[in-house]
């Protein structure tokens, strides 16, 4: 599904590009939910994969910086791949500010 995410994100209103070749994948790896977990799911112990686009910035001079991120699925909010179908993700497709303070 990683596939269908475009991203768009901004450093003090200027536009970031070509953050499709930031993406990166990891090799499966055990993820364990505990009871009582923040997805509400039942604990379980399963193989899981990160995999997203990243952001890379070079340093920064000292200063106050507004950065800006958002993913969006490029895609309607069902999605067959290989005769299976997924829900589109709900909830963090929106905005995130993140205000940086270099020293």
């Amino acid at each position: 599904m990683q596939d269908l995410v475009v991203g768009v994100a901004s450093l003090n209103g200027v536009y970031l590009p070509n953050l499709e070749n930031y993406r990166v994948q990891t090799d499966i790896f055990n993820f364990t939910l505990p009871e009582n977990n923040i997805l509400n799911l039942t604990s379980q112990t399963t193989q899981a994969v990160a995999d997203g686009n990243w952001l890379f910035l070079k340093p920064l001079p000292a200063g106050i910086y507004e950065l800006k991120a958002k993913g969006d699925i490029n895609a309607t909010s069902t999605i067959e791949i290989n005769g299976n179908q997924y829900n589109g993700p709900v909830g963090w497709n929106y905005t995130t500010t993140y205000i940086l303070n270099v020293k």
